[in-house]
């Protein structure tokens, strides 16, 4: 976790490094579509088994507001697909998985936008918080055996409510009236899908971490 708060405290000091420096007033309001995929995995401590990364999809709808030369902030309502697969056998291989839980979450995102570049390409930087509600999961046990009964299989999730921080960098094209751009994102949930507490029947850690590669689509409504 020490890894993390580092990675996002360099992001956050940057991107103030950066407002800090600009002072031209400017208004640009941007929406649109965007979609991709995802890869996530859990951090279950104590580790029962080994674990592998679950694929998914993710799709939503953003608002950008730049007020000030090189920065703005940005909003988004997404439908982000995570989970988890286990690895009973120590194999490493993503086919081989013994067990799976998949995680349908609503998504909110608040960032703070940073970019910098020319007027056609930019490469931005965007850090904020994100809250989500798990609105479903599901489970899938491929090994029927007794070693297999393992004790978050069923386990219902306790908070479905959840938040954690989130990290994105890319690079976007500026057309005549509209942005096409591509983004790679890091997000570590900082609340436990389960109840935690130190004992032989509950997990001390359960939280989420999630990585997704986007494409959007933004149209520029006023400048």
């Amino acid at each position: 976790m020490n890894f993390q708060k580092t990675f996002f405290v360099c992001l956050f000091s940057f991107a103030c490094a950066t407002l800090s420096a600009q002072y031209n007033t400017m208004h640009e309001w941007y929406i649109g579509p965007t979609a991709g995929v995802t890869m996530s995995n859990i951090n279950l401590m104590p580790k029962v088994v080994d674990k592998l990364y679950y694929n998914g999809r993710t799709a939503g709808f953003s608002t950008r507001y730049i007020s000030e030369n090189h920065y703005g902030f940005q909003a988004e309502v997404n439908y982000f697909e995570a989970g988890w697969k286990e690895d009973l056998y120590g194999l490493k291989k993503a086919s081989e998985y013994t067990y799976a839980r998949s995680l349908n979450f609503i998504e909110v995102p608040f960032l703070l936008h940073a970019y910098g570049g020319s007027k056609a390409t930019r490469i931005f930087l965007n850090v904020g918080p994100k809250i989500s509600y798990l609105y479903s999961d599901s489970e899938e046990v491929i090994d029927q055996t007794e070693k297999n009964n393992l004790m978050q299989h069923g386990l219902k999730i306790d908070h479905p409510f959840q938040y954690g921080l989130l990290g994105g960098v890319g690079m976007e094209l500026h057309l005549k009236r509209s942005v096409l751009g591509l983004e790679g994102r890091y997000c570590y949930m900082l609340s436990n899908l389960f109840n935690d507490a130190v004992d032989v029947n509950n997990f001390s850690s359960s939280n989420m971490q999630m990585m997704s590669l986007n494409l959007y689509y933004y149209f520029q409504l006023k400048k």
